[in-house]
């Protein structure tokens, strides 16, 4: 969708029939009925009713007119700036030949919607005559050089949804082509919707650096401006969500890979078997990576390990998930640990001289591993690290060292066999905890709480 697309519904609201709208934007009333039969299709939520007077808006449109009135304001007065020449070629950014398209990624038609969209026309002409009430529309003379912006249409009006994403997210990558890579479309492409956008509003967003891309000085004030439509759509996004009853929608959220290996296959068949027209995607990444996507609103939420709080998140727990001293079979007469009880302090300084098995630092893992060997003032022998936390158990089951393990990751890739695990106590700091973090501006969707809320039944049976 784009602003001129939500001008015409409130065109039609404002005047209360479609070819009253039409009247009011200069519109054919059938591209104006097209428009809305389109837009309550898409949303699957019904925003007029008929009536002997006309239309009236339905409970639901009320809710939404408010947030397309505002999308179309801030569209109309986005920034512009120079002119770019009209023969100016993208020189001065990342280019690569329309024939080296990234791994994985199909070309796509600049044109084209992203897959599970419906592709609307993003940029069908107005003619001069068709100004929007409250832009003033320059003189077909005066158009800038070397820009295509429609006449007495503000360049705003035609910028896409799909856009201002691909805008963001150039920015946010600071490169063109990682930022193609995490679209899953062609650089060409997005070079493509970039020299187009730029050429609409007259300006050069981004430049070329040492490093990649990052915005020119009027680009950066247009992103500004961006950034704060798109969460105008996102709101928009979730309040028609809360009128079509769970029947269709997107949760997109964020999961480290070894916690999603565990969670994933418990909650999705769970999730999808109650809310089959919820499309669930996710992205696997560590935990500080996560935040960064979060306050990016590239996820709606993520699920993982408690580390360090981040104010502008809000958080909601799961459980406390134990940790367990893992050792080679064999070793268990040599340290004599009592049965029944967990292990304190005075227990794990058995250990000695053992060797040890860590996972590699900077892992949340490694990270509790540390507090509790330096709360027993133990000094370890770190013979082997390892990225992956089924190595560091494969090692300690071929008899080189021991290790630290979590309760829900003992047997998530394979069995004990060949191990002993004693859990530690709570004294030791030994535990971590399962959360959801979302951003506290905006909250959740209702289709986000109830995935959580699928989750914890899930965790709870289980545990149970």
């Amino acid at each position: 969708m784009n602003g001129k697309q939500l001008r015409y519904i409130t065109a039609i609201a404002e005047t209360g029939s479609i070819r009253g709208g039409a009247a009011l934007l200069g519109k054919d009333a059938s591209t104006m009925a097209r428009t809305l039969k389109k837009m309550e299709q898409d949303f699957n939520v019904r925003l007029f009713r008929r009536t002997p007077e006309g239309l009236r808006t339905t409970p639901e449109g009320e809710a939404v007119l408010g947030i397309m009135e505002e999308i179309v304001r801030s569209c109309e007065v986005l920034p512009g700036g120079e002119a770019l020449p009209a023969n100016k070629a993208l020189t001065d950014r990342e280019i690569l030949p329309s024939s080296e398209v990234l791994p994985g990624s199909e070309a796509l038609p600049s044109s084209a919607a992203l897959p599970g969209s419906a592709a609307l026309p993003s940029r069908e002409a107005l003619p001069s005559s068709e100004t929007l009430p409250g832009s003033e529309a320059l003189p077909s003379s005066e158009a800038l050089p070397g820009t295509r912006a429609i006449p007495g249409s503000p360049a705003g009006s035609n910028l896409t949804e799909q856009e201002i994403r691909y805008l963001l997210t150039i920015r946010d990558c600071g490169s063109i082509s990682r930022a193609a890579a995490e679209l899953y479309i062609a650089q060409p492409s997005l070079s493509q919707v970039l020299r187009q956008v730029e050429e609409e509003f007259g300006l050069m967003i981004f430049k070329r650096t040492s490093r990649g891309v990052e915005p020119t000085e009027a680009g950066r004030v247009l992103l500004a401006s961006l950034h704060a439509i798109r969460g105008l759509y996102r709101r928009l996004e979730l309040t028609v969500e809360e009128f079509q009853d769970m029947k269709r929608g997107t949760i997109t959220f964020g999961v480290p890979q070894n916690l999603g290996a565990y969670l994933l296959p418990m909650v999705l068949p769970a999730f999808s078997a109650q809310y089959p027209g919820i499309r669930v995607r996710f992205r696997e990444n560590n935990s500080t990576e996560l935040d960064r996507l979060l306050l990016a609103d590239k996820i709606d939420f993520s699920i993982m390990h408690f580390q360090e709080e981040n104010t502008a998140l809000a958080y909601e727990a799961f459980f406390d998930d134990p940790f367990y001293l893992v050792i080679p079979g064999g070793m268990t007469g040599r340290f004599g640990f009592p049965e029944g009880r967990r292990l304190l302090e005075e227990d794990l300084q058995l250990l000695g001289n053992s060797p040890f098995i860590m996972v590699a630092r900077g892992q949340k893992l490694r990270q509790v591993a540390d507090q509790i060997l330096e709360t027993c003032g133990i000094t370890p022998d770190i013979r082997f690290e390892t990225k992956s936390m089924e190595t560091a158990k494969r090692l300690t089951a071929a008899g080189l060292g021991v290790t630290f393990l979590p309760g829900s990751y003992l047997t998530l890739y394979s069995g004990m066999e060949g191990l002993a695990c004693f859990q530690l106590d709570e004294s030791l700091g030994a535990s971590w905890q399962l959360v959801a973090a979302y951003p506290k501006k905006g909250g959740l969707s209702r289709s986000a709480r109830e995935f959580l809320r699928v989750l914890g039944d899930c965790l709870a049976d289980h545990r149970a």
